[in-house]
């Protein structure tokens, strides 16, 4: 009689996206685990205390020691610290929007982020080598508590420079749509950085619905910001939009994955799925090699020599960050004749992971600011 493989997992909820933890779920059963899952909430993903309570549920209630989360960016040291001493694996995504300064490595904690600071950061050394001299930069209050100025503006280092930053009031003024055209246009920038998400990500689409003005400047966008108005003003007129980031839905492109995702669930696949397939098929590949050995020493020793082939390219954790590092690209939205949007990938951003190995290996005590949430917005 063999060992049921019980797996635990976290997950955060979301108003704004609510179906982040279905999709997460449904990546991760998309390799077709022969495990038992076992499933709890982690709210908003930003409380270490709750996610130590659950892990210590699954732990010593469950006697489960392979656990795949999507968390938060605070205090999350804290979690990865008690996984590492209570030898239990974990598999854990982010999306990668804090710049993880002085990061700790545990043993048997393992990051595989979709790394949006790593795409903004390699989107800057694009800037620099397109000559770009003045970048302005749009976003909401909201969306810049987030890591992403610091990070693109880390690899302009003086080189290339932000000409000014618009910033959505919380609360937007009646002529807001105005006020950024007005603002934006004034600086006459090369181009435009963006990132907005979630229910800013819908109000900025009203505004640069009736100001026009993506169809100025080249836009460089972060997935987020893309939505079915962008999308919708695109259609009706065609201009400069890029999205940087590790990955997006090419229909095309990772055809594979794509596929099956489609053909099993009747939906395209989102972040949040890919993030969620990726860490099942981490789980997938050890179990397999190892016999389905749940000793974590076993385990781990395996994930280290991990070097696996998923929808974002080559799965594999650096040895001295326990981290995924993935190639970032640029893509642009396309508008064929037959009126079809798609994804077009047209730069790779090659990432040999120095960005993150040296913001991980920071010595001097950085006071970490902004949200906590798991994903962009509430």
């Amino acid at each position: 009689m063999t060992k049921d493989i019980k797996i635990g997992i976290l997950v955060p909820k979301s108003q704004q996206y609510p179906t982040l933890d279905r999709d997460f779920i449904r990546g991760i059963k998309l390799n077709n685990l022969d495990v038992k899952f076992y499933v709890e909430s982690i709210g908003i993903g930003a409380d270490e205390k709750m996610i130590i309570d659950k892990i210590q549920k699954f732990n010593f209630q469950e006697d489960i020691n392979i656990i795949i989360g999507f968390f938060g960016h605070n205090n999350m040291s804290q979690v990865y610290e008690y996984t590492s001493k209570n030898d239990i694996v974990l598999i854990a995504s982010d999306l990668g929007a804090t710049i993880p300064y002085g990061a700790l490595t545990c043993k048997g904690a393992y990051i595989n982020s979709l790394g949006l600071t790593e795409s903004c950061y390699q989107l800057g050394n694009y800037l620099i080598n397109k000559n770009y001299q003045k970048i302005a930069s749009a976003t909401s209050y909201y969306d810049s508590g987030y890591g992403m100025l610091s990070a693109i503006e880390k690899a302009f280092d003086g080189q290339t420079n932000f000409s000014g930053h618009y910033i959505t009031p919380f609360i937007p003024r009646q002529d807001e749509a105005i006020h950024m055209d007005q603002f934006i246009t004034a600086q006459e920038p090369d181009a435009v950085f963006a990132f907005y998400s979630g229910l800013y990500a819908e109000e900025n689409a009203d505004f640069i619905a009736q100001n026009k003005i993506t169809q100025k400047y080249p836009f460089y966008v972060t997935p987020f910001f893309i939505n079915d108005q962008v999308i919708a003003h695109y259609k009706s007129n065609p201009h400069e939009l890029y999205i940087v980031s590790s990955w997006m839905n090419t229909k095309g492109e990772n055809l594979d994955f794509e596929k099956e995702y489609q053909n099993h669930y009747s939906d395209d696949p989102t972040i949040f799925s890919v993030l969620g397939y990726e860490n099942g098929l981490v789980v997938k590949n050890i179990l397999t090699v190892t016999n389905n050995e749940t000793k974590t020493s076993i385990l781990i020793d395996e994930i280290n020599k991990l070097n696996i082939a998923g929808p974002r390219g080559i799965i594999q954790f650096d040895k001295d960050t326990n981290r995924t590092i993935f190639n970032h690209y640029i893509y642009e939205l396309n508008l064929d004749s037959s009126s079809t949007i798609s994804f077009k990938k047209i730069e790779t951003l090659v990432n040999e992971g120095s960005f993150i190995k040296a913001i991980t290996s920071y010595k001097e005590p950085v006071q970490l600011t902004g949200w906590q949430n798991a994903y962009l917005c509430h």
